[in-house]
């Protein structure tokens, strides 16, 4: 039986070695449920031998211009008819400044048949100060394709959104974020209807400055969640636990178990952690034993492999400590708990010192969780749902 297929257009300047190894990755986790195929056009076929392990295929380009400037600038003047700024001046007129020097319209076409059982492209959104022309012309020349064949076309974020950058965002039928503030941008902006919020495990990973660490994290966050059964709607904290701190942690279980019910607990611990004959993980279980049967699920991990921490959507600790640092460097979401200190909120990080302001910053965790979804996710809603695309 032939698989639905998702397709996902890559081109020459839109993947790091990272990235490209969570495509592998992603590839290789959906090839029971989803065919993953990556298309690459013949304009980036330089990428090929570096991508070969995703058994792209490749795509051609056709391309046609005007010979002459004054036709392209009257044909774009016909297209914009009355089209006007707020102060009256007419949008074709803005075209003189530069349009008669070299204004061509180029049209730019995918020369590609629609796969058999295809349901959507998935292709990087491209932004005036990060992209190329060439690459540009091939992501709107996707969209149209997309169109013309009556799927829907996916566009997903790699720099920032949440700008005054709105056209090449609208043209997709939705968008897959990385930020939560491009995701509120474009909701409430450009009232788009089908949006996505990554996992931070998965957003980081598309940068280019994404590191192995990243990827360790990704791989941790499908392993483990898996292996606890952590449904997705379930937020996840990381405790970075300290033997020498039972008792303030004991009160931040106490204070943050009302939503209990919600949250699975990531417990780190250390070797060299015992007092007497109990090891660390024993004396979490014995002294919490009635804190924790208020929370949904909960696992240990080494503290001496942090990228793990990548799988949650945020850390509670009682005091700045090692996994707080990584935490920060990281953009990892992090609530400190500490009485004594004034508030504050620095990056990543936030500061509090009151029981309620606790509960906020978790309860605002948990919210923002109910937005994300992962790739594997989306993958399976593209496939098994029409979606609406103009």
């Amino acid at each position: 039986m032939t698989k639905k297929k998702i397709l996902w257009l890559v081109q020459s300047n839109q993947f790091t070695p990272i990235m490209y190894e969570f495509f592998c990755l992603l590839q290789t986790r959906m090839e029971k449920l989803i065919d993953l195929q990556f298309i690459v056009p013949e304009t980036s076929a330089d990428i090929l031998k570096k991508i070969a392990k995703l058994n792209p295929e490749t795509c051609k380009i056709a391309t046609r211009s005007a010979t002459k400037s004054y036709q392209g600038f009257q044909a774009k003047r016909d297209i914009l008819g009355d089209a006007a700024f707020t102060h009256g001046l007419a949008v074709s007129d803005v075209l003189l400044i530069d349009d008669l020097g070299g204004g061509n319209i180029i049209q730019t076409t995918l020369d590609m048949k629609l796969p058999e059982k295809t349901h959507g492209i998935v292709l990087q959104i491209p932004t005036p100060l990060g992209s190329s022309e060439a690459e540009e012309r091939v992501y709107q020349a996707a969209v149209m394709w997309a169109r013309h064949n009556r799927i829907p076309a996916i566009g997903y974020e790699l720099l920032p959104l949440d700008t005054k950058w709105s056209l090449a965002p609208s043209l997709p039928d939705g968008v897959i974020t990385r930020t939560l503030e491009s995701f509120l941008h474009l909701k409430e902006v450009l009232g788009h209807r089908n949006l996505w919020l990554l996992p931070h495990y998965e957003a980081s990973i598309l940068s280019s400055v994404s590191t192995s660490f990243n990827i360790n994290g990704a791989k941790a966050a499908y392993h483990f969640r898996s292996h606890y059964q952590i449904p997705e709607s379930r937020t996840v904290l990381y405790i970075p636990h300290n033997v020498a701190m039972i008792y303030e942690y004991q009160k931040l279980l106490r204070i943050i178990a009302p939503m209990g019910d919600q949250l699975h607990l990531m417990f780190s611990f250390g070797e060299d952690q015992v007092r007497g004959a109990h090891t660390q993980k024993e004396m979490i279980d014995i002294i919490y034993k009635n804190e924790l049967a208020q929370f949904a699920s909960y696992s240990f991990h080494n503290m001496n492999v942090p990228w793990e921490m990548m799988m949650a959507d945020s850390l509670a600790a009682c005091s700045t400590c090692f996994q707080t640092t990584i935490a920060q460097e990281k953009n990892i979401a992090s609530i400190v708990f500490d009485p004594i200190p004034e508030p504050m909120t620095h990056g990543f990080s936030q500061r509090a010192n009151t029981e309620k302001q606790l509960q906020e910053a978790v309860k605002q965790v948990i919210q923002r969780h109910k937005f994300t979804l992962e790739f594997g996710s989306i993958f399976m809603e593209l496939a098994n749902t029409q979606m609406h695309h103009d």
